[in-house]
């Protein structure tokens, strides 16, 4: 689909229109939708609203193709084969069912690493393998408020089986080059098996799954403009007959008998059930719309809007900054002697969105040394305006202020 990118970009975008005068600053939670995907979620009920994978008509038939079609555009980003695109319902399902699947290869003297910093879907799904097959659970991270690949390739043994990371976090930012961790860690270990958490990396920018040599990686819809509901996860062909799929039903199967069945070959393993067809397909629009503006350009304008909040928020006397050094544009901080909920709560009632707490990422306290953060986070439609307003607010906040609404 061809999409011409507004010169005004928040005209793209219904939510501005609709709540005229709210700040959203809240983008790693999820991102708001613009026109042309909504338009083709409506598109999909309205025109066809049929199941695919009927090729009795040509109108069934096409809505195949359109999912196809999404495959293919996934496959694309991350320089993967489109039959190594699996559907699920975001990220949280696509790591559960590599979890799940892996079963069978984990013995009790293997070793799992993680970081401090996973999002709980990426940390919940190993801690209930480890206890399952009681093998050993290594977390890496330091206390420096940051994340680097060496705490990684540290824990690194030949007992590794699994090193499971998100390249980039959803709290504060911070990157892990897939790469680099890939690269260094199959060279202590061969048969050591990469998951990247791609979720909050791809919308602002590209990974190569061949170059990284990631075995498994995954990604939601919602945070790159697409609906919610539906994410990907990217699978190595040589792994899928080695894991069991997590959901049994139609379309999985390949032949049944009264007392066993076998499974579908491909993608199709492991996407059993009616999918989410008007996710999927709108998931290719808001890939159109994110390849119409520009990967390059996505970054560049987002680290101007991040710099620009480092600038302004490091004026003010009570707020401190935890992570001032990352390169995406997710701002944690705190206000000196106030809870991050009631900031947060604070802000909401000036209509700015904020996010309070940790953002899901339960144990990063071991790495940012605070027990909660207030997170702004930016996409592609906020501004300079935006952050002004976020910095005024809390430049006019005084104890007792969060109260005023609830007395």
């Amino acid at each position: 689909m061809k999409i011409k990118i507004n010169h005004n970009i928040r005209q793209d975008f219904p939510w501005f229109r609709k709540n005229q005068g709210w700040v959203y600053l809240d983008s790693s939670a999820t991102t708001l939708k613009p026109r042309c995907v909504i338009n083709s979620i409506v598109d999909y009920y309205e025109k066809w609203s049929t199941n695919p994978h009927n090729n009795d008509s040509k109108l069934t038939y096409y809505v195949s193709q359109l999912i196809d079609n999404t495959r293919s555009k996934l496959a694309l980003l991350i320089n993967a084969h489109k039959q190594e695109i699996i559907f699920t319902s975001g990220a949280t399902e696509s790591l559960n069912l590599v979890a799940r699947g892996l079963t069978k290869q984990i013995k009790s003297d293997d070793e799992i690493i993680v970081t401090y910093g996973e999002h709980t879907s990426n940390l919940l799904p190993w801690i209930s393998l480890a206890k399952t097959k009681h093998c050993k659970l290594i977390y890496a991270g330091s206390i420096d408020k940051n994340l680097n690949e060496q705490d990684i390739i540290n824990k690194v043994t030949k007992k590794t089986k699994i090193i499971a990371f998100a390249n980039i976090s959803n709290l504060i930012g911070y990157e892990l080059d897939a790469q680099i961790i890939s690269q260094k860690a199959k060279k202590i270990n061969p048969h050591v098996l990469i998951v990247c958490d791609a979720t909050q990396m791809l919308p602002h920018k590209l990974i190569d799954v061949k170059k990284s040599n990631i075995d498994f990686l995954v990604a939601s819809a919602h945070k790159m403009c697409g609906a919610t509901g539906i994410g990907m996860l990217y699978m190595k062909t040589q792994y899928f007959h080695q894991l069991d799929p997590l959901r049994l039903g139609g379309g999985m199967n390949n032949n049944v008998m009264y007392d066993s069945f076998t499974y579908a070959s491909g993608p199709a393993k492991f996407e059993g059930g009616s999918p989410h067809t008007a996710g999927i397909i709108s998931w290719a629009t808001a890939i159109d719309y994110l390849n119409a503006y520009g990967w390059k350009n996505i970054h560049q304008y987002e680290l101007k809007l991040k710099q620009y909040a480092n600038q302004k928020l490091q004026l003010l006397k009570n707020v401190q900054l935890i992570n001032p050094l990352a390169q995406y544009p997710i701002v944690a901080f705190n206000v000196n002697g106030m809870h991050p909920q009631d900031v947060a709560n604070y802000l909401g009632h000036k209509k700015i969105i904020v996010r309070s707490g940790l953002s899901c990422a339960k144990l990063i306290g071991k790495i940012i040394n605070q027990s909660g953060v207030v997170r702004a986070s930016f996409y592609i439609y906020n501004n300079f305006h935006d952050i002004d307003v976020l910095v005024k607010a809390l430049k006019n906040l005084k104890k007792g202020n969060m109260l005023k609404h609830v007395i």
